[in-house]
């Protein structure tokens, strides 16, 4: 003879509303939307990435009556990519600049302004054949690091093929004279002897130098360790795997420009040289500790990952 109670939060016969009142589910006609909207929007309201490439990011779009935004408003230039430009970092993995227009989603990020860290690594290629850069793709993003330069701390350029190798050198002279600039890393990247960046001397805030496997050779080594000379705010230099050992004078080359340099924490060269008179150089300076030779067991160079 008995009733079943009613449903918890129901009435007799009607269903609950939802959760905020009204007919109409949390937020509107969807989650984001406006809070008038009666029916669903479209579709495309999900969430989804925006375009833009490395300058997009992930965006929600909001129904008609706005909503909520991840990563950028509704409108304007693209927010910076999620987990590449953040916080004025951007890093684009799998690079390679062998067009015209191949180097937009870089050009554009650094036009944006804010960005002080650059790590371009580039793309898994037959390093002996293959270039990862050549002239066309490279030359907008040339003009970009010369109006960028005062505000660059870090320049990555990781794993790179130059073709020709004369890139480098317009790469360098975008940077040349930076009052900012504080650690510039060409690690396992094709510059040659006539690569060798001398323009770093004029880099008065240059922290770290990292330079291994760059097939620099004596001749190019030598170019790096005189452009070195009075530069006092250098911390690390590694140049390992550059055949040093072709030049008889790249350690005592080295050795003079380091002198007196008590900042050093780092210097990173091949375990076969005779380097005597650089490591008496770096005692003198009481930072005999700085000096590295051979592989690292302990390496620390991924802090960006």
């Amino acid at each position: 003879g008995s009733t079943a109670p009613a449903p918890f939060g129901g009435g007799g016969s009607t269903a609950p509303a939802p959760f905020g009142g009204g007919g109409a589910p949390f937020g509107g006609g969807v989650f984001g939307g406006s809070s008038s909207a009666s029916t669903p929007a479209p579709a495309a309201g999900g969430f989804v990435p925006s375009a833009g490439g490395g300058g997009g990011g992930f965006s929600m779009p909001a129904a008609s009556g706005g909503g909520f935004t991840f990563g950028g408003g509704g409108g304007g230039a693209p927010a910076p990519a999620f987990g590449a430009a953040n916080s004025g970092v951007f890093k684009l993995e799998n690079v390679s600049l062998l067009k015209e227009g191949d180097a937009d989603p870089i050009v554009a990020a650094l036009q944006r302004g804010g960005i002080s860290r650059l790590v371009l690594r580039g793309a898994p290629v037959d390093y002996d054949e293959n270039p990862t850069m050549r002239a066309a793709g490279a030359a907008e993003l040339v003009e970009a690091l010369r109006s960028a330069a005062g505000q660059l701390r870090e320049v990555v350029f990781e794993g790179h093929r130059f073709e020709p190798r004369s890139i480098v050198a317009s790469l360098l002279g975008a940077l040349r004279g930076s009052t900012a600039l504080e650690v510039l890393d060409f690690t396992n990247s094709s510059l040659g002897p006539e690569g060798a960046p001398v323009e770093v001397g004029s880099c008065e805030k240059l922290r770290e130098l990292k330079l291994e496997d760059c097939e620099l050779g004596g001749d190019g080594c030598e170019a790096v360790a005189r452009a070195l000379s009075g530069l006092t705010s250098l911390e690390v230099l590694d140049l390992r795997n550059n055949d040093m050992d072709d030049s008889a004078e790249c350690v005592a080359l080295l050795a003079e420009a380091l002198r007196g340099n008590a900042r050093l924490k780092k210097v990173a060269l091949d375990e076969d040289l005779d380097v005597e008179a650089l490591r008496e150089a770096l005692r003198e300076a009481g930072v005999e500790a700085a000096l590295h030779l051979g592989e690292d067991d302990d390496e620390d160079d991924d802090e960006d990952d």
